[in-house]
């Protein structure tokens, strides 16, 4: 980090448009905001900490422990941010009003809710799977509708294993082989 900050310097330019993080916090500027400098007091403070791994935080009544277990569980807040704007669509896409920007997100927020219910359901039945595996289950419960001498009907076709584990946990009934089309439409 010290070798790029020194690199750093030899272009101007290069320092306004980076942002002051990483080997950027080796560099200081003098009074004139024109001539920089590799700061040797920073690099002197954070050599002190070199092997050693610092957690912070602002709450001054938590242990270290308690610390550290936070820190390790932030992959669940960043994997549910990955899920809503990638799996569930989140950023609305041909929305334009307010209100229906607001709608869409509110729907995707609720599909998220539901999903990471369905996979605590899961989990608590001994049944590990991904929201990627869970989705895809969901998506296997087809139906085929045909009409045979004038009466229509549908049939289920075959849906994988997951589907109907998780439809027993909800406690939702398996739908049946063939269900005539009024028994479907309320």
């Amino acid at each position: 980090m010290i070798e790029k900050a020194k690199d750093l310097l030899e272009d101007f330019a290069k320092i306004k448009a980076s942002n002051k993080r990483g080997y950027k916090k080796y560099i200081a500027c003098k009074a004139d905001n024109i001539n920089y400098f590799l700061d040797t007091a920073a690099i002197e403070n954070d050599e002190k900490f070199d092997g050693y791994y610092a957690i912070a935080t602002n709450q001054d009544n938590i242990t270290a422990e308690d610390a550290i277990s936070a820190y390790h569980n932030l992959w669940r807040i960043e994997q549910s941010f990955r899920i809503m704007k990638s799996n569930l669509e989140v950023a609305p896409i041909f929305v334009w009003t307010e209100k229906r920007i607001k709608g869409h997100f509110v729907v995707c927020f609720l599909a998220f809710l539901l999903l990471r219910h369905l996979e605590y359901k899961l989990a608590k039945n001994s049944i590990s799977a991904s929201q990627e595996k869970i989705r895809d289950a969901l998506n296997s419960l087809n139906f085929a509708r045909v009409t045979l001498g004038g009466n229509s009907y549908y049939i289920k076709t075959k849906a994988e294993d997951l589907a109907y584990k998780i439809l027993r946990i909800l406690k939702i009934p398996s739908p049946k082989n063939i269900t005539p089309v009024e028994e479907l439409i309320l």
